[in-house]
C-alpha cells in the first residue's frame, strides 16, 4: 500500500479509527485510555520513516495499538504493585505447613494415649485441672478429696506423662 502523501496516512487512520477504538476500549477496558492510546497509534504511524514499504498498513497499524496496549496494562500492573506496598504479616496464611500439621495430630494422638494410660483418678483429676479449667479446689470438692489430694494426683499425671512423651 503506497501513502507518501501525509493526507492520505490520516485518511486512512480516520477511516480505521471506529475498529481500534473498539479494540483499544477492549483491551484496556478504558474509553480515556483507550483514546490516548489511539492518539499515540497514530503519532507512531506518522513517525515511521518507511510507510509506504509496509504490506498490509491495517494489521501494522493494529500492531502498533496492540503493543501501546500491552505496554499500558503492564505499567499500570507495576504501578498497583508499587502501591499495594510491602507484605505484611496479615497476607500471609497462617496455616500451618503440613508437615507440622502432621507432627501436631501425631503429638496430640500420643499425649491421648498417654492420658488414657494413666490411673483412673489421676486421670479424671487430670482433665478436670487442664481441660475443664477447674481448681483444686472444686476438683476437691466434685471428687469428694482433699486439694491437698488432689495437687498429689495432678503431680503424679504430670510426672507420668513428661516421662513418656519425652
Amino acid at each position: 500500500m503506497s501513502l507518501l502523501p501525509e493526507q492520505s496516512l490520516s485518511s486512512f487512520f480516520l477511516l480505521h479509527q471506529k475498529d481500534l477504538m473498539q479494540f483499544l476500549t477492549y483491551k484496556v477496558q478504558c474509553a480515556e485510555t483507550a483514546t490516548d492510546l489511539s492518539q499515540e497509534t497514530y503519532l507512531r504511524l506518522v513517525q515511521h520513516r518507511q510507510v509506504d514499504t509496509i504490506e498490509n498498513l491495517r494489521a501494522y497499524l493494529f500492531r502498533i495499538a496492540n503493543n501501546l496496549a500491552l505496554d499500558h496494562l503492564r505499567s499500570r500492573t507495576r504501578q498497583l504493585q508499587r502501591e499495594a506496598g510491602p507484605v505484611t504479616d496479615d497476607l500471609i496464611c497462617q496455616a500451618p505447613e503440613p508437615d507440622a500439621a502432621l507432627a501436631g495430630r501425631q503429638q496430640l494422638e500420643i499425649l491421648e494415649r498417654i492420658i488414657y494410660d494413666l490411673p483412673p483418678k489421676c486421670r479424671e483429676v487430670f482433665l478436670m485441672c487442664r481441660v475443664e479449667g477447674k481448681s483444686y479446689a472444686e476438683i476437691g470438692d466434685a471428687l469428694s478429696i482433699s486439694p491437698r489430694t488432689v495437687e498429689s494426683h495432678m503431680r503424679k499425671a504430670l510426672e507420668q506423662i513428661r516421662q513418656q512423651f519425652d
